[in-house]
């Protein structure tokens, strides 16, 4: 942990080493001297770097009996609890694909959608690969008969 107020910290002035209260005195002897309209400013200003650097220190020194035992009362509480009422990380996919199956029903859902989508036709197998069939037979035929004609058939003429 790195101390909070290394960062602020200027050599060109004095230091009481680690003494807080000597430091605190010596802030205060100097407010003393100052004129009535600023000590309060002043005082404020001292107390409220003392208030905030004691809260830095308890936080960098960890958390307080009373936090810790706090946190060990509220463990305890959870592990009491029945887990019933809670969804844990590992069961949510569960929880989720049970109520998707009891729920929903998918199979109506993909009819409608494909329904909704596509013609019947769409979906007549036997129309369609005859149709494909039909039509490339109409595209391709005529053309691959007359080359295999050509190609490997020869034609004797005889006249009687």
């Amino acid at each position: 942990m790195t101390n909070p107020f290394r960062k602020h910290a200027n050599h060109l002035f004095a230091s009481r080493g680690c003494d807080v209260d000597q430091a605190l005195s010596y802030a205060f002897e100097l407010v003393t001297a100052m004129p009535d309209e600023a000590k309060a400013a002043a005082n404020t200003a001292i107390m409220v770097l003392v208030n905030t650097a004691a809260n830095a220190f308890d936080q960098a020194r960890g958390p307080s009996p009373e936090r810790l035992a706090l946190i060990e009362l509220i463990d305890e509480r959870i592990a009491a609890t029945s887990w019933d009422k809670f969804v844990l990380e590992e069961n949510i996919n569960d929880k989720i694909s049970d109520w998707m199956d009891n729920n929903v029903d998918h199979d109506n859902l993909i009819s409608e959608w494909m329904s909704d989508n596509f013609d019947v036709t769409d979906y007549n197998v036997d129309d369609v690969v005859d149709d494909k069939i039909s039509e490339w037979a109409l595209d391709n035929l005529a053309d691959e008969v007359e080359k295999v004609i050509k190609n490997s058939l020869t034609f004797s003429v005889q006249v009687n």
